[in-house]
């Protein structure tokens, strides 16, 4: 559960972002908005490492796995934005 609530923060934290504005929402979104995504995206990395943390007994080490997680969950938000990129370039 946690890694999917992470997955999902770091694709809107993705769409928050300069690019993923530019390349997902073909630039509608306004700053304000971009905000609101980014605290959004925020509070649900913090959610993923709640769980993460929570889940057994052993707390630094579920914070470190959820450290390492975090770099595949970044790599495919990222695959994914350049990914569309591609795809709408003619």
């Amino acid at each position: 559960m946690s890694l999917l609530l992470g997955q999902g923060a770091m694709l809107v934290l993705v769409t928050a972002s300069v690019r993923g504005n530019r390349i997902l929402c073909r630039n509608s979104l306004t700053d304000f908005q971009r905000n609101i995504l980014k605290s959004c995206a925020a509070a649900g990395l913090t959610a993923s490492l709640f769980l993460q943390a929570t889940s057994s007994d052993f707390i630094i080490l579920n914070i470190i796995e959820w450290i390492l997680l975090a770099a595949p969950e970044i790599m495919v938000a990222t695959l994914l934005c350049s990914w569309r990129e591609q795809r709408s370039r003619p």
